[in-house]
């Protein structure tokens, strides 16, 4: 089978490191597998090392109509079975493309209804996702928004997938130089995106309250357009000494192994890769009490905190911190097992093997258990 992939980069985010693991999969499987991007970033090198072929789209930005274009040729010559997108450019480009080759549209929903505003780019890709001839969404919430359109195709979920054998050996990205931790001091991790979504400003108020009672250096992992004004904030708070901004790094499982609690305050998520690999790396988690979270974790996994209650999230980070929350961790690590690279891979060969009137029939995944995925 030949799967073309699109998406706007290869860089730092979710939805790309998933890709990489699903194409690399199924490439070593013995599928022939291309990635379409504009840019390249630090992901490519796990699929190019597994066979994928990487074609550059350039344009001078996500919506440069030239992407459109060498997408349209790119499908002409290759003539895949199958093409999925990925992300609202690729999903509106790479769709349209799509349709006007004829060739079998997936479109990936890596989100949920909280993130799409009206707008024009919302309605364009809502209009031609219609036209597609799947939805796969990573979670339950990403599925309700996409059953309360109207008119849409036939729907599935499939989870994100965790490379649990491989964190478990402790194969990350060379480690680079972490922060200076002293010994008697806890470590507080956040990774992620810097945006309005992910509530990072929760996160920081919750630790302005904690740093009166509890020793602890915060390491924030991650970039986006909030950064500076988080920067800001943390100095206003009195806490810029415990707080050490870190930007993308490329030892976070690391990271997640060493540090006594990982945080989450987002608003709103899809399927959450940060929080499947803290609770992979058995790193105790306390976690914004919002429905992606909820599908993932319970009480005996990880501690709850509603987004905007910067008390309770510093209540329970204290406890975690004074705990260990070692059963917690545990709980969640086993959780984290049972959603590996291949069972996730599987699916969705089923799904385009369905689709393609293979000998395999696709499912739609909300019939698709966490215990089946394992």
């Amino acid at each position: 089978m030949r799967i073309l992939y699109a998406i706007p980069t290869l860089g730092h985010g979710g939805a790309e490191r998933q890709l990489s693991y699903l194409a690399a999969e199924l490439s070593a499987w013995g599928h022939e597998v291309h990635v379409a991007s504009s840019r390249g970033g630090v992901n490519l090198a796990r699929m190019r090392a597994a066979g994928v072929e990487w074609h550059r789209l350039g344009g001078a930005g996500h919506r440069d109509p030239v992407i459109f274009y060498r997408l349209l040729r790119l499908l002409r010559r290759l003539r895949p079975d199958v093409v999925q997108t990925i992300l609202t450019p690729a999903d509106i480009m790479g769709g349209a493309a799509a349709l006007l080759t004829r060739t079998r549209w997936v479109l990936r929903e890596s989100s949920s209804a909280p993130l799409y505003a009206s707008g024009l780019r919302h309605r364009a890709r809502l209009s031609l996702a219609r036209m597609a001839d799947a939805v796969v969404s990573n979670s339950a919430g990403g599925d309700a928004y996409w059953r309360s359109a109207k008119g849409t195709p036939p729907l599935y979920v499939i989870p994100n997938a965790v490379p649990f054998d491989e964190i478990a050996a402790g194969g990350a990205p060379a480690p680079e130089a972490g922060p200076a931790l002293g010994r008697e001091e806890k470590v507080v991790l956040y990774a992620g995106r810097m945006d309005e979504g992910k509530n990072v400003e929760g996160v920081l108020a919750a630790l302005a309250r904690l740093a009166p009672e509890e020793p602890f250096v915060a390491v924030m992992c991650g970039d986006g357009p909030t950064r500076p004004r988080l920067e800001r904030m943390a100095r206003e708070l009195g806490i810029a000494h415990r707080v050490v901004f870190k930007g993308y790094v490329d030892n976070l499982w690391e990271l997640m192994r060493r540090a006594d609690a990982f945080v989450s305050l987002s608003r709103f998520e899809g399927c959450p890769n940060v929080v499947l690999e803290a609770m992979a790396c058995g790193c105790p988690l306390v976690v914004s009490d919002i429905p992606a979270h909820r599908e993932l974790l319970d009480e005996r996994s990880a501690r709850f905190a509603h987004p905007d209650d910067a008390a309770r999230a510093a209540a329970e980070l204290k406890a975690t911190l004074t705990s260990g929350d070692g059963g917690r961790a545990r709980a969640a690590r086993a959780r984290a097992a049972g959603r590996p690279v291949g069972a996730t891979a599987r699916l969705y060969e089923q799904l385009y093997l369905g689709l393609l009137g293979g000998a395999h029939d696709a499912r739609p995944a909300a019939q698709v258990s966490d215990s089946e995925a394992a």
